[in-house]
């Protein structure tokens, strides 16, 4: 890894051989990239950067929401040349970003992800994790020091809805269902990786995320009757699921390639 966050860990301390173990680990997890048998194709790297697009005010249902902190943990990706990314269907990778790294999603500047390695060729889906791994060398889900606060994401804000205010914080889990598996084990990416040099953007949407809260549950759980209520969003509960959801399935990030500048 030659940028300077996949250098360090979540605290600004150096984690060389904590990202050498997940290197190992990972390598060991996923099939092998294409290529190492001697096919010939030949190997790109290139850099990913987050895009995050800070959503100001979000409608959910009848609620206005505001974020104050909003935070992701991604990676490690694999890259396919199957449609299908699920490690049951795509039996060879032909890119990997082995690195993961926390996302500031109310930041607009592109922020740095790591270095995709791999083979030149076509990318047609993609597999991933929300800085919480389950490796077929660990016996249960591992969480990254990336991960803020532990967690695939924290967001804390406020939903308001005529003199209804409720401040929320929500820790997120996005954990692999399945030893050896990806938390989102599949989703569709588009791109044919030559020698010109490219670079990936992974695009973040955490207005959608919010957008599938009911908070009309959020309220009723929290006891609130009007004014200013506190409510956390707890595993488990309605709220979390649904954007454990809209995380994995309903509104993952999007993979962008185009040419390096």
């Amino acid at each position: 890894m030659n940028d300077r966050r996949a250098r360090h860990d979540g605290k600004g301390r150096p984690a060389a051989r904590g990202l050498l173990a997940l290197a190992l680990a990972f390598s060991m997890a996923l099939p092998a990239l294409v290529g190492c048998a001697g096919t010939g194709q030949a190997e790109v790297s290139y850099l990913a950067y987050a895009e995050a697009t800070p959503p100001g005010e979000i409608a959910a249902g009848d609620w206005t929401v505001a974020l104050d902190e909003a935070a992701v943990a991604f990676g490690p990706v694999q890259f396919c040349a199957a449609a299908s990314g699920s490690a049951t269907l795509c039996s060879t990778a032909i890119a990997e970003l082995l690195s993961i790294a926390q996302v500031d999603l109310l930041a607009p500047e592109p922020q740095p992800l790591g270095r995709v390695r791999g083979f030149e060729g076509e990318i047609r889906s993609a597999s991933f994790d929300y800085g919480i791994h389950w490796f077929l060398t660990e016996s249960a889900p591992a969480r990254s020091p990336a991960a803020p606060g532990g967690h695939s994401a924290h967001l804390r804000g406020r939903a308001t809805r005529g003199d209804d205010v409720l401040e929320f914080v929500a820790d997120v889990d996005a954990a692999p269902q399945f030893q050896g598996q990806r938390a989102v084990p599949s989703v569709a990416a588009a791109a044919t990786v030559g020698a010109e040099p490219v670079r990936l953007a992974v695009r973040f949407d955490v207005g959608a995320w919010l957008a599938r809260v009911d908070f009309d549950a959020v309220l009723e759980g929290a006891g609130g009757e009007g004014g200013t209520t506190e409510a956390v969003i707890a595993p488990g509960s309605r709220a979390h699921n649904a954007l454990v959801i809209a995380m994995t399935a309903q509104s993952p990030p999007e993979f962008v390639w185009s040419e390096a500048p």
